[in-house]
């Protein structure tokens, strides 16, 4: 009995020790988080500071300061250049495109593709069924006869392989 009442006050100690180790973790995650936010919200501060400077208060007769305002003028011009082409690259673009609209689409009733029931034999085809004159660039020119193109039989083609 005294062997498992050791082994329970080991596993107790073992746990207390963990739970410990995990708060002080977890603390110093913390005051680490701390840090890093006031670290960010310094450099946000120094950001606005030299940049209320460089705007407002720049010496040109200093030359610890002016090296750097230099510099920033440099990179200001060629920051400016690089946008000026970004934007004659996509202005190119936006020239070249094509607008797309749907003036020209056609409305069909029925399926265009769908086959025209055939007059009996004896009797004339309505105008419904009758085929539109084509004005495709390939059409006959006036006064020949279209050509009629041949349906297919329907067991036509049931023997390939991917027609199910």
């Amino acid at each position: 009995m005294e062997f498992l009442k050791s082994i329970g006050r080991a596993v107790g100690e073992a746990a207390s020790y963990l739970g410990e180790k995990n708060r002080r973790a977890a603390q110093l995650n913390r005051i680490r988080a701390v840090i890093r936010c006031q670290e960010k919200a310094a450099e946000k501060e120094y950001l606005a500071l030299g940049r209320y400077y460089y705007h407002s208060l720049r010496d040109k007769e200093n030359p610890v300061t002016e090296g750097h305002c230099a510099s920033l003028d440099q990179i200001e011009r060629a920051l400016d250049s690089a946008l000026d082409q970004l934007e004659k690259f996509y202005g190119s673009q936006e020239e070249a495109r094509e607008e797309v609209t749907l003036e020209d689409v056609q409305v069909f009733d029925e399926d265009p593709t769908a086959p025209a029931e055939a007059p009996a034999p004896g009797e004339t085809a309505s105008p419904a069924q009758q085929p539109a004159p084509s004005t495709d660039a390939g059409a006959p020119a006036e006064g020949t006869a279209p050509r009629q193109a041949s349906q297919a039989p329907a067991e036509e083609g049931t023997d390939l392989p991917f027609e199910g």
